[in-house]
């Protein structure tokens, strides 16, 4: 297996760093953060001038052609940056769907737009207590339900639902935000990006908002999500980069007793197994990164295994920062605060740590647990 970057991967590795460094510091998360929205719009009109929107679509749907190693790279750059605009909930979560599930016209109607970056995306889905419920009336389907913590809602122009349209169907419903009856409640999570509940008040909305045609939509929903999954981790990592590298250099310069802590060799020992839990982390990403092309119950197993792999080295490595920075880390003067919140966040969503464990073990006694046709829900296992 050869696991070393192509020449395209290395420039795009390389024009993402630069990019970010350049334009994404510290002082602009705070001021992004900060503001009413949580996102930039300039900042989101130059991925789309990068070809970023676009990456990981095909060619013949108006994208790039990137795979899941080039969300990879990417992601790992905006984990490090501290980037918040909604780029796993429009490019990776709403527009995976509609490039796995949409017609030619949802495609063209949504993608192309996405890729341009005139269109934010949604995607609303179960964690498995309170699923929508799309009842067929005529030409229409009603939904009613609700569904929590969406991410990059609030900024979203349209929002992917999921529904049960029977017993052991799911479909995906395309909503304009401003649909009546949908009522949102928008709020900022922990890292700063923006998320929100949303309640379907017998929604009445048209055939044509379904996604694919009479489709059971759970497999792809499956994929997508453990899609999703491979791209945080992969900013969990670029997130636990940024924080050794910050400790490692705030330790040449904090002197105690005479001289700079680094030279302390129990420090250094800490130093170095929070670099090791990166590289764990680094390597249990790729895995799962390589295996979302493989067999379902492959893929769900790595990735799973990489979630619950990865939590615990993100907290690992974010406790032991914020311990060899003292007070000062936990105050907003510094950017380590802001890691440790987007590593806290990393732990919660698309399921826990230990819901991963739970999924993974489930698993291995039975690879058909992860079968096409199951919706996602670790918390169900």
């Amino acid at each position: 297996m050869n696991l070393q970057y192509t020449t395209e991967q290395n420039l795009l590795r390389e024009s993402a760093g630069k990019f970010l460094a350049a334009h994404y510091d510290y002082s602009t998360f705070q001021k992004i953060s900060g503001g009413e929205s949580g996102w930039s719009a300039a900042i989101w009109a130059e991925f789309a001038r990068l070809g970023w929107l676009g990456l990981p679509f095909a060619e013949d749907q108006g994208g790039f052609g990137g795979g899941a190693i080039e969300v990879a790279i990417l992601m790992e750059a905006f984990g490090r940056s501290l980037v918040i605009e909604p780029y796993l909930a429009t490019v990776i979560l709403g527009g995976g769907l509609v490039s796995a599930l949409g017609s030619q016209n949802q495609r063209e109607s949504l993608l192309l737009p996405l890729i341009e970056g005139s269109l934010q995306l949604a995607f609303a889905h179960d964690d498995g207590t309170a699923p929508v419920m799309a009842k067929r009336s005529g030409s229409n389907y009603v939904l009613s339900g609700a569904k929590k913590a969406v991410l990059g809602a609030p900024g979203a122009d349209q929002v992917l639902v999921s529904a049960a349209l029977g017993k052991d169907t799911a479909g995906v419903f395309v909503l304009p935000k401003s649909t009546p009856g949908l009522a949102i409640r928008a709020y900022p999570m922990v890292h700063g990006a923006r998320a929100a509940d949303l309640d379907f008040g017998d929604i009445v909305v048209p055939a044509s908002a379904l996604l694919g045609a009479n489709e059971d939509a759970a497999s792809a929903i499956a994929r997508v999500i453990d899609s999703a999954i491979a791209a945080l981790s992969a900013d969990a990592v670029g997130a636990m980069n940024a924080m050794v590298a910050t400790t490692v250099e705030y330790t040449k310069t904090r002197v105690q007793f005479g001289q700079p802590i680094a030279r302390f060799q129990a420090l250094q020992h800490r130093m170095v197994d929070m670099k090791v839990r990166e590289e764990e982390a680094r390597a249990s990403c790729l895995f799962a990164t390589l295996s979302l092309a493989g067999p379902v119950a492959q893929r769900a197993r790595a990735v799973s295994g990489a979630k619950a792999k990865i939590g615990r080295c993100a907290r690992s490595v974010h406790q032991a920062a914020i311990q060899l920075h003292g007070a000062i880390g936990t105050t907003n003067e510094l950017s380590l605060g802001a890691y440790a919140k987007r590593l806290l966040a990393y732990e919660t969503l698309f399921g826990t740590t230990r819901e991963h464990l739970r999924r993974y073990a489930a698993i291995i006694a039975d690879p058909a647990i992860a079968a096409p046709g199951l919706l996602y829900d670790p918390a169900g296992l």
